[in-house]
């Protein structure tokens, strides 16, 4: 399977409401090799910018948009993006690949309409680009990075509009992979052996077990992946986890929404001591969850269990607790963008709403003289600072801790928490509360 072949079929896969990163995985082995980079890039950067590529082929298309079969409109708005942001790739070879796919699609009624559409883009668009890029208004600049327009008026309410503006950009800006070091390698050592493999990376200054790369490469080609020496993990989630890490005081330990075991198994390497219990909602991520921790070798010190964190017990009353709470992932949309595309204001007040009920169960749970972490990969407020204000209302036993800001793009939330944002391609957006419970 070709590149732009396969960046269409994932991405009708990812309308229907497939995750990019699984529909790319399962058709890896599928694609030429040589064009598994373009595909991947090709995914991304039309889901990185779809709005923005819809609204130009709203402008450029002479016949009803709206009216093009769903198979047509698709390859326009891949055609699209690649036009615009595949800077290396000959755009008449470009364009005569997206034309070669609808017509073995079996839309050749379009086919003349792909090709016009996507020449007069090639030929027109730049200007228009252009006045949006250097436009002052937050609109604008949301519609030309790519941010959902009630996105955009919902964190200048929750910030600034210069803050917002900020965001939105970093919010559009490309990411690269992250990858965390288990503990006892030798970083140095790492990066000696990942450069002679021929691939790019350095060490990070923000974290010690972290090392960037200026790529995203498949994680289970790189050395030291199988083995469990590295992690593909965003510095931000790594410092989650450090945190943590630096918090315990001994007793167990209780993740209530483990996920696919990222953080779990992070936290089962750094404190090896820890008697560690997690739990999920969904048994498929509970299955990843357990594999990763087999990966890790640390398989022996975490006991999973499938459930509702609301309504599980633990074996053993923990003395700390990781909350990653279920979020918007609105932090995280640089590396996740399909997840914009489907959020909406409705989805950010049921998604507080249940944090704030995860939350004042972990306080409950907690033992007392206890430890709460509660993170998020968000960047609405209502989920973050006004979901621990609410819960710290309720539970006076509670106090925040204080949380050493390590990095340029940590801030104090208001009033509570530690915000980070996604001002790197490293790191994505964050919050952070450390809890203690009063004895």
């Amino acid at each position: 399977m070709r590149g732009i072949e396969a960046a269409l079929q994932v991405y009708g896969e990812v309308r229907e409401g497939a995750f990019a990163a699984e529909s790319l995985r399962k058709l890896y082995t599928n694609i030429a090799p040589s064009d598994r980079t373009l595909a991947a890039t090709l995914v991304y950067c039309t889901l990185r910018r779809q709005g923005l590529w819809k609204n130009i082929l709203f402008k450029y298309c002479k016949r009803n948009a709206r009216e093009l079969s769903q198979l047509t409109t698709d390859a326009l708005v891949v055609g699209i993006a690649g036009i615009v942001e595949l800077k290396y790739f000959a755009l008449p070879v470009l364009i005569n690949a997206v034309v070669q796919s609808v017509k073995s699609r079996g839309d050749e009624k379009d086919i003349a309409l792909v090709n016009a559409v996507l020449h007069t883009v090639a030929d027109e668009a730049k200007d228009f680009l252009l006045e949006l890029k250097k436009s002052g208004a937050l609109r604008d600049q949301a519609l030309y990075w790519g941010v959902p327009g009630w996105v955009a008026a919902q964190w200048s309410k929750d910030t600034s509009i210069p803050e917002a503006k900020k965001l939105v950009r970093s919010i559009g800006m490309k990411t690269y992979l992250s990858l965390r070091l288990s503990r006892g390698a030798d970083r140095e050592k790492f990066l000696e052996d990942y450069r002679a493999s021929g691939r790019k990376g350095w060490a990070s200054p923000f974290l010690d077990s972290s090392v960037r790369t200026p790529a995203n490469p498949y994680p289970i080609d790189l050395p030291g992946y199988g083995e469990g020496v590295i992690t593909p993990q965003s510095e931000s989630s790594i410092f989650v986890g450090e945190t943590l890490a630096k918090k315990y005081r001994g007793g167990p330990l209780l993740d209530m929404c483990c996920g696919r075991g990222v953080k779990t198994g992070q936290i089962a390497d750094l404190l090896p001591d820890a008697r560690v219990e997690a739990w999920d909602l969904s048994e498929p991520r509970i299955k990843s969850a357990k594999f990763e921790m087999m990966r890790m070798h640390v398989e022996d010190r975490v006991k999973f269990k499938v459930g509702d964190a609301l309504a599980l017990e633990p074996d053993e009353q923990p003395q700390t607790i990781l909350l990653d709470a279920p979020c918007t992932g609105s932090g995280t949309w640089g590396r996740h963008p399909e997840g914009k595309w489907r959020c909406t204001p409705e989805m950010v007040t049921e998604t507080a709403a249940l944090q704030r009920k995860l939350l004042d169960r972990a306080a409950l749970l907690t033992a007392p003289g206890g430890t709460i972490v509660y993170s998020t990969c968000s960047a609405f407020r209502e989920e973050n600072e006004k979901v621990v204000a609410y819960v710290m209302t309720q539970h006076p036993e509670l106090a925040e801790v204080h949380v050493e800001r390590a990095h340029r793009l940590m801030t104090k939330g208001k009033p509570y928490g530690t915000v980070i944002w996604p001002g790197l391609p490293w790191v994505d957006g964050f919050y952070l509360a450390v809890l203690s419970k009063r004895k």
